[in-house]
């Protein structure tokens, strides 16, 4: 992992001084053609993105009932933190060091080249997630919580080789997957407890969807698809065309659960119902566009929580409690995922943190 730590401080030093790659076009943008979508012919796929087929098929987030389906244990004296049924607020997973999950993206096109993105456009969805889940001043998500979670494209693959962390793939079965696509995922992941597997694909009428850590992590279908129009910066799928569906989903795939989960909840035993946090406020059912408003009584719809169902640039934060819950799902159930990385090693020599106490007069 040296060399990915290496890559890390780069990372670092380009966030310190206020890089971020540009966003370049999408290639093989066919956004503006009709589509079929289950059968249902659109104009294009914005137009999809509008109808009632589109929020009745839940395509903002594919992303299973997480208690339709068996949970794992995390392990025999393991703490039970952040259970399928259950958050326990612990100060052990409050943001400390950073954790660094090495990711590969799985670009998929079709033989057309539908769905090629750009190495550009997938860099520039590492950055959205770092701006996102690190609370980046002069981002969007600055006014949300700093989880310490930060994310880069993998410099090794499973072999040993270098890599760009970038894996090309051409096959009209596995674009077109249907929903949840197991078979083209385990043909393809990579060692599921070491990286992060992210997916492109055609979405099958759905915008992503994930799988939960305490159901299937180290799965070989573990990880996130997104489709590829709605993947990085000024993507073509709009209004989800900001790289949101990617910070939603891997909330998922860190343990999270929608603000709505089961509706309302109850207040006094909000760690146990509904989307097992407090700090979330109670939220009768998914909400679309930006409409500010209120639910379950007086209390205000989440439509800046990035797992919500809003349009991109409505989505702004995580609470507290959330970051905390996702450290958990983590460290308890993906424990050889991450790296543990202090900033602060970047500036061991002295001279970035300006330190001039410890330079020499001396010349060598």
């Amino acid at each position: 992992m040296k060399e990915l730590k290496i890559l890390a401080v780069l990372t670092a030093l380009v966030i310190c001084f206020g890089g971020g790659l540009p966003a370049f076009p999408v290639d093989g943008d066919s956004l503006g053609e009709a589509v079929v979508i289950r059968g249902v012919e659109y104009a294009s796929h914005s137009e999809y993105f509008k109808s009632d087929h589109f929020k009745n098929i839940g395509g903002r987030c594919g992303t299973p009932d997480p208690r339709e389906f068996p949970f794992s244990d995390p392990g025999e004296g393991v703490p039970a933190d952040c259970t399928m049924n259950s958050t326990t607020i612990n100060t052990d997973y409050d943001p400390g060091p950073v954790f660094l999950i090495p990711v590969v993206v799985h670009v998929i096109s079709n033989t057309s080249g539908t769905g090629n993105i750009s190495d550009e456009m997938v860099q520039s969805q590492i950055d959205i997630l770092n701006e996102d889940y690190e609370a980046l001043v002069g981002t969007p998500g600055e006014s949300g919580t700093n989880t310490a979670i930060r994310f880069v494209l993998a410099d090794t693959d499973p072999d040993g080789w270098d890599t760009n962390g970038i894996d090309r793939v051409q096959n009209n079965s596995y674009f077109a997957c249907a929903y949840p696509c197991v078979a083209m995922k385990s043909a393809l992941s990579w060692d599921t407890t070491r990286y992060l597997n992210a997916y492109t694909t055609d979405g099958d009428g759905l915008l992503g969807w994930a799988t939960f850590p305490q159901q299937t992590a180290g799965q070989a279908h573990d990880g996130v698809v997104i489709l590829w129009s709605a993947f990085g910066r000024d993507s073509p799928a709009s209004p989800y065309n900001q790289g949101r569906t990617a910070t939603h989903e891997i909330g998922h795939y860190l343990g999270l659960f929608h603000p709505f989960q089961s509706g309302c909840g109850s207040a006094s035993a909000c760690y146990t119902t509904a989307d097992l946090i407090c700090d979330t406020p109670p939220d009768a059912t998914s909400h679309f566009n930006c409409v500010p408003g209120t639910s379950c009584g007086t209390y205000p719809i989440p439509i800046e929580n990035y797992m919500e169902y809003t349009n991109d640039t409505c989505m702004e934060l995580f609470t507290p409690e959330q970051g905390n819950r996702m450290r958990c799902s983590t460290v308890n159930y993906r424990p050889n995922l991450y790296t543990e990385f202090n900033d602060i090693d970047i500036f061991l020599d002295g001279f970035e943190s300006g330190d001039m106490t410890a330079w020499s007069d001396s010349i060598p």
